[in-house]
């Protein structure tokens, strides 16, 4: 009797072992792809940052965030609105000034008309009405979630079209203007709290934070093309046109070639420029595309061309994209620069893993394509 009571115990336990195992499997457990769709999530997330960033800090023709694309046509300087998930395209008021570039933070456009053309900050909404938030002259913004930052224009650089006067802040109603930094020369850039910025006297790199003295950087005549945490990306136009890397945990300052162009994707930047040689700032024939890995201080050549290319626009997923003087064309970036895959060269503006263009009939805007750059299939959205 004593057994059986101890057997029958002993079934009574394991039972409820294994019911407690499976409420613990349904309500407890983490799932086993868990980590699968948080990395989903997470790069969801990115790409929509990076499409925000890119759309309320570039300033030029084009801006995406989300489902919604706005195009500044540079032909007739007239304004759309691109719904991509129902697929339609419309125009949208513009000021009687028209537009130089374009800002959008994903609910408002803001933007400001040409030099000689107008003056004026405008914010028009998805509706398309349009309110003037500031009667200055300026052609630099940056959005942030409540503020502008903006170099309110002081004179004009003909030559060169760039921002000189100060740099000021207010709030995205055009309320509460401060000045911030005084004399800035050339497009300024934000990262980490910082502001980078050339002064108009001395033509020097600077950084400063909120509250506290401005930091040299460094000297010469710059240009900030690129900025992240770990480095600044510049021009030197007093020596020669110079690509400059400075790496922020050391100073250290290396020379890159003279002349082409900069991006940044994901933690590197990518210079496409003239390699120098020797020590007399000879340069190659041949163009160089150099990749900048700032967490470790070292830059790498990924792709050397015999003859050059004209402009890089994008690299993504092991290609650089250019635009070359008859067509655009994807190189990957570890075979030989001479294997080109020809793209359309209406393809212009290039965020993460689409190309975006746009087709005309007799200069009338009709339609946006958009190419899946991971499957090279194209979509194509009329205007209503």
């Amino acid at each position: 009797m004593k057994k059986l009571k101890i057997i029958l115990i002993t079934i009574i336990l394991i039972f409820a072992v294994i019911l407690i195992a499976e409420i613990s499997s349904k309500y407890f457990v983490k799932p086993k792809n868990e980590n699968n769709q948080l990395s989903q999530i997470t790069e969801r997330y990115e790409v929509k940052l990076n499409e925000k960033e890119y759309s309320m800090h570039n300033g030029g023709y084009f801006a995406k965030i989300d489902n919604i694309a706005i195009f500044l046509d540079p032909l007739e300087y007239e304004l759309y609105e691109f719904d991509l998930d129902n697929k339609t395209g419309k125009k949208l008021n513009l000021p009687e000034d028209k537009a130089g570039k374009i800002y959008f933070d994903g609910d408002n456009i803001y933007c400001m008309p040409y030099h000689n053309r107008g003056k004026g900050i405008y914010k028009i909404d998805l509706d398309g009405n349009i309110t003037k938030i500031y009667d200055g002259e300026s052609i630099q913004l940056w959005l942030t979630e409540d503020k502008i930052y903006f170099v309110d224009q002081i004179g004009y650089d003909e030559i060169n079209a760039t921002p000189q006067g100060n740099l000021c802040i207010m709030d995205k109603d055009g309320k509460n203007k401060e000045v911030l930094i005084k004399n800035v020369k050339n497009y300024f850039k934000i990262n980490q709290d910082y502001i980078y910025y050339t002064d108009q006297n001395d033509r020097d790199l600077y950084r400063v934070k909120n509250g506290e003295e401005p930091e040299k950087l460094a000297e010469g005549r710059t240009y900030i093309t690129q900025v992240t945490d770990e480095c600044v990306e510049y021009i030197d136009f007093e020596d020669g046109e110079k690509h400059r890397v400075l790496y922020l945990n050391n100073m250290q300052n290396d020379e890159i070639g003279r002349f082409g162009n900069c991006i940044k994707y994901e933690d590197n930047i990518y210079v496409f420029t003239r390699k120098l040689i020797g020590d007399d700032n000879d340069i190659e024939d041949e163009y160089t595309l150099f990749k900048i890995d700032p967490s470790n201080n070292e830059k790498e050549e990924i792709i050397k061309n015999s003859s050059p290319i004209e402009y890089l626009y994008h690299i993504y997923n092991g290609y650089a994209y250019f635009e070359g003087t008859d067509n655009g064309y994807r190189v990957k970036v570890d075979e030989n620069s001479e294997n080109k895959e020809e793209i359309s060269k209406k393809y212009s503006y290039f965020i993460n893993n689409y190309a975006y263009g746009f087709n005309y009939e007799q200069s009338t805007l009709k339609s946006m394509s958009i190419l899946n750059l991971d499957n090279m299939q194209e979509e194509v959205i009329d205007i209503k």
